[in-house]
């Protein structure tokens, strides 16, 4: 298993990934992200020359806390290649990168549900902390 930070020449990659865990960026807002977006870092996971996972984040700041905090935003891994340690090493990678800049607080989150991934990031050291609510806008 190869694990490396994205470039602009895996979007394609990316791409095929993002659209069997999400489908909301177009391979143009991707090729933006990977460019233009400092804030975030993307991680890629290839075995035998295949991308078969992928992790990304940010960096968050806010007036109302001292320092800077990574959100990890999203992690998908083929399901054929699942239970083999990809996902653990995208998100190791992801959060030793972001150690480098100097962030020592970490955010992840993941439905209530998804026992697996509750899991995973437990079994590497998230604890469960509050509750997420989430709406997608205050339209009238």
């Amino acid at each position: 298993m190869e694990i490396r930070i994205a470039t602009v020449d895996d979007v394609n990659d990316l791409y095929e990934l993002n659209a069997l865990f999400c489908n909301e960026a177009t391979i143009e807002s991707m090729r933006r992200a990977l460019v233009e977006n400092t804030s975030e870092m993307t991680y890629i996971a290839f075995e035998d020359g295949y991308a078969v996972g992928f992790c990304t984040g940010y960096i968050a700041r806010s007036i109302c806390y001292i320092g800077e905090r990574a959100e990890i935003e999203g992690l998908f891994v083929q399901e054929a290649c699942r239970g083999r340690g990809v996902g653990k090493a995208l998100i190791l990678a992801l959060v030793r990168a972001f150690e480098a800049r100097g962030i020592e607080h970490f955010h992840i989150s993941t439905g209530a549900d998804n026992a697996v991934a509750l899991a995973l990031y437990e079994g590497i050291g998230f604890e469960r902390s509050g509750v997420l609510l989430e709406r997608d806008s205050l339209g009238d």
